[in-house]
């Protein structure tokens, strides 16, 4: 399912950046042609001004400077009076023959209506830059210029090779092309990556909501066996009934106690918790905890010191139920793990903004490798105690609790050995 989720992931991530990495690359791709051709016409207007003004302010050109230009700009220069060209071969040699260029390029200018016979005496014509095609895929960039004289007419023809431009943007797209295609597939690699990683607390959620489930069956199916079983036994053996329908009635309360719990985390996992938070005397609370745990305590032959400081201690803002069942389920933790005369410890601090309450036994602790996982749900650190009335979910319930009041629930080792539950919860405003 992951698999196929990511597959989708990426495709769409990799569908959406690469479209707008190719029209990023267009964009500048058609920015850079654009600069170019406009930097090649410009240069090309700059030489035919130049060639333009020589041509209607002198009478005649020398070979060598029409050579000289046509060498070092890669032009082609036609001039031509009365109808009668300029006795000059040429110095630039084209890929197209030199004939159907000129003639090609009279005919694009003619088509812009731009000949002898529409020029005056008063205005000469002049086209604006051009591009003519040779025969060889060659590229030329021309401008056209007629004057009208009292003994006939003269032309001017220029024009320039840009076949390198033409080349150069070939290659400019197949860089584009290139860096488009790379960017792609790095684009896919590294969203592969990053969805597959996003996708990890999404597999452990998973993971842990089927060791949930599971874990929740087994716990579930235990009491209904025993239900059965004792059922059945009433119905073979009648005398025996007290004892079956105690057995009935124990089971019940174990399955009641364990759905209690599950609906506790469910509201929590749901954010459905109404908590009434409100302030109250916080060594006020933890008494109230200890008179109702003494008794218990002293029952079982095990001591309950309740150590409280000697200066007054700020109010603390919680839900003062919700403190108290997270307390109570620390302490019948600490019992149920602490043997006869021994002791468990209530003490009651203050911590920077923080309300501090302790809870410590004296047994035998928990080892180091098996403290991550204690708030666990369903996880029991002695997992061969006989006694079923611990399920697994109280300290995951208590660290719940916990949190949504803004608090923390910690595990500490107790000096001597044992566990000792750090408990923090804010102190209220006034009280700061």
């Amino acid at each position: 399912m992951f698999k196929k989720l990511q597959k989708k992931l990426t495709f769409l991530y990799t569908l959406t950046t690469g479209t707008i990495l190719t029209v990023i690359l267009i964009i500048c791709f058609f920015y850079m042609k654009t600069a170019v051709e406009a930097r090649y016409k410009a240069e090309f207007s700059d030489i035919f001004l130049t060639i333009s003004n020589r041509f209607q302010t002198e009478s005649f050109f020398t070979d060598s400077w029409l050579a000289q230009m046509e060498s070092d700009n890669h032009l082609l220069i036609h001039i031509e009076e009365n109808g009668k060209p300029l006795f000059f071969q040429g110095a630039f040699s084209p890929d197209t023959k030199r004939d159907v260029l000129l003639e090609n390029a009279r005919k694009k200018a003619a088509d812009m209506g731009i000949t002898l016979q529409t020029a005056t005496f008063s205005s000469p014509l002049q086209t604006s830059s051009f591009t003519v095609k040779g025969n060889a895929n060659d590229s030329y960039l021309c401008m056209y210029l007629v004057e009208a004289g009292i003994s006939g007419g003269k032309s001017l023809l220029v024009m320039q090779d840009v076949s390198s431009f033409s080349r150069q943007l070939l290659w400019q797209v197949c860089f584009f092309l290139f860096t488009g295609i790379a960017g792609i597939i790095l684009l896919y690699l590294a969203s592969w990556h990053t969805v597959g990683k996003t996708l990890i607390p999404l597999k452990e959620n998973q993971k842990k909501q089927a060791e949930f489930i599971a874990a929740a069956s087994h716990e579930l199916r235990s009491p209904l066996a025993v239900i059965q079983a004792s059922a059945s036994a009433v119905r073979a053996s009648p005398e025996n009934a007290d004892q079956m329908l105690s057995n009935i009635e124990k089971e019940c309360t174990r399955m009641g106690n364990l759905i209690k719990d599950l609906l506790v985390l469910a509201a929590s996992d749901s954010r459905k918790w109404q908590l009434t938070l409100e302030t109250y005397d916080s060594d006020t609370l933890l008494l109230d905890v200890y008179e109702t745990f003494e008794p218990v305590c002293r029952h079982k032959n095990i001591r309950l010191n309740l150590l409280l400081p000697d200066t007054e201690l700020p109010h603390v803002r919680c839900d003062k139920n919700r403190v108290i069942q997270i307390l109570t389920i620390l302490l019948d933790n600490a019992i149920a793990y602490t043997a006869p005369d021994e002791t468990i410890d209530l003490q009651i601090s203050s911590k920077k903004k923080k309300i501090c309450y302790l809870v410590a036994d004296h047994g035998k602790g928990i080892p180091d490798e098996e403290k991550d996982r204690i708030f666990d749900r369903f996880y029991q650190s002695d997992k061969s105690r006989k006694e079923k009335e611990h399920f697994g979910l109280g300290l995951s319930i208590a660290r719940e609790l916990a949190e949504l009041q803004k608090g923390s629930l910690t595990l500490t080792d107790t000096p001597g050995g044992g566990c000792t539950f750090l408990l923090l919860l804010p102190i209220a405003e006034d009280h700061l």
